[in-house]
């Protein structure tokens, strides 16, 4: 049998390449990962209470930027945040278990600072960071727990270093890598350069991961080695990309200006920042719109980068500027005043737990996830199996989780966490009461149909014996720790 031409080298090509790509990607250096793995530490947490979110144990990744103060990072996620009390164990290489303290968990960026003793691992000298730009087509590899086993290697190349991904969105680079549950706060390291680029926070479990860039957690490591609680100052818009076909297209931007954005930004992959929403009750509320497309902050021009603009937006918050955008509004070119706004004022530092359910004060997450907005602030999102509240509120189906906005407790009108606390004593001496709140969540009615309801509803409670106590928990920053005042019962 005879084999033409064109599929002997279609062979030869594939064999080549893959003998290419496995040197690449395959043959990673043992002496590298000998010197990187003693930096990487495996994060399991327990929680106990949590404003939204499971009480669930849960496990992650961290790696050690800082042996001399003990700080770790890793992702918010992986911590919780500020809205759950947990207890934190690393694993260290040598697999020793030692405690870790939740420093700080960024409002936007995915990224949380643990601290540990560290004192005794002989590191003497830490981890490179890079803050310059990432390239596409970079190599890269990762240590964690991807797939919840200890010290886990994936190798990769970065697709896209200009990507928006989040809760609260923030800049991310693209990765093709395999990274599984569990490698959620990976060092992303550049063979290459030999320094951290990034920092896992996400991936579809088969193709590709998210990584925030390590520019992020840089700026929280300078604020905290001087001592100072790090800042995320915001303008209260949530931004994405568009691309610039679209907004020629739908937005009436300049066809003329699009093409010179293209040539100035070949790594924007023909995008733009465009304004997605605005958060209520925000600085942004009324002077930005939906459809904006940024250009420049205080006379600097953007581009993709939406952690500069982040950058900028934090330093101007921290000296207590404005920041001056130009944007282009369906052709017109505008000059917008915005004063930034400090996040962390509006992060969860305390929770009230009464008759099974935890109340809260909504910060930025719920916020945009519910539209909220006006004087009432309190949440219930989390209510514990068998308590009265569970029995009447719209859960989601098949949990113990809701989204409701609490608006009256019995005759009393609910605007804060201290509202709550006026009206426990006198619900807990009558055991019933009538809860009035907004469902800011689903309900699947008897048709099946999803249901959305935000008027006001009315429902009854019991609060029985075997609730247990109310209690009330308060986040102290000066110790990083949760207290517990018991208010009644």
């Amino acid at each position: 049998m005879q084999i033409n031409t064109p599929v002997i080298w279609l062979v030869k090509y594939v064999f080549t390449s893959l003998i290419f790509f496995n040197a690449l990607f395959c043959n990673t250096d043992p002496k590298l990962l000998a010197k990187l793995q003693p930096y990487v530490v495996s994060i399991k947490s327990r929680s106990i209470v949590a404003a939204y979110g499971d009480v669930s144990p849960s496990a992650g990744t961290g790696f050690i930027v800082d042996a001399k103060n003990g700080y770790v990072f890793s992702n918010a996620h992986v911590a919780a945040g500020n809205k759950v009390i947990a207890e934190y164990l690393a694993t260290l290489s040598s697999g020793k278990e030692i405690p870790l303290k939740l420093i700080y968990s960024d409002p936007t960026a995915d990224i949380a600072v643990f601290q540990g003793d560290l004192k005794d691992l002989g590191l003497t000298e830490d981890l490179p960071l890079s803050c310059d730009p990432i390239q596409v087509g970079t190599n890269v590899l990762i240590i964690g727990k991807n797939e919840n086993r200890h010290f886990s290697t994936q190798t990769g190349v970065v697709a896209n270093p200009n990507e928006i991904e989040g809760h609260l969105p923030q800049h991310a680079m693209r990765i093709s890598l395999n990274m599984q549950g569990g490698g959620s706060g990976s060092m992303v390291y550049d063979i290459s350069s030999g320094k951290v680029i990034g920092i896992i926070f996400a991936s579809n479990m088969a193709t590709s991961a998210f990584a925030v860039p390590i520019a992020y957690g840089v700026d929280i490591l300078e604020a905290l080695k001087a001592n100072k609680e790090p800042k995320r100052f915001s303008l209260g818009a949530i931004i994405t990309y568009c691309s610039l076909d679209d907004l020629v297209k739908y937005y009436s931007f300049p066809e003329d200006s699009a093409g010179e954005y293209a040539k100035k930004y070949p790594e924007s992959f023909h995008r733009a920042l465009k304004v997605h929403s605005i958060m209520p009750d925000s600085p942004a509320e009324e002077i930005l719109e939906a459809g904006d497309c940024i250009l420049e902050i205080n006379g600097q021009e953007l581009g993709p980068n939406l952690y500069k603009l982040d950058k900028i937006v934090n330093d101007l918050g921290a000296a207590n500027k404005k920041a001056e955008l130009l944007v282009i509004r369906y052709g017109k070119k505008m000059k917008l005043s915005i004063p930034p706004y400090n996040m962390n004022d509006r992060q969860v530092k305390r929770m009230v737990v009464f008759g099974g359910a935890t109340f809260f004060e909504a910060d930025d997450v719920m916020i945009r996830r519910s539209g909220l907005k006006g004087k009432n602030r309190v949440l219930i999102t989390n209510a514990r199996l068998g308590s009265g509240f569970i029995e009447k509120l719209p859960m989601f189906p098949g949990s113990n989780h809701a989204l409701i906005c609490v608006e009256k407790l019995g005759d009393r009108d609910i605007f804060t966490l201290d509202d709550v606390i006026k009206a426990i004593p006198s619900l807990i001496k009558s055991g019933h009461f009538t809860i009035a709140f907004r469902n800011y969540g689903i309900k699947i009615g008897y048709d099946e149909k999803i249901i959305f309801n935000q008027g006001r509803l009315l429902e009854e409670i019991n609060v029985f014996e075997q609730d247990g106590g109310a209690e009330e928990f308060s986040f102290d920053n000066k110790v990083h720790a949760w207290s517990v005042n018991r208010l009644a019962g």
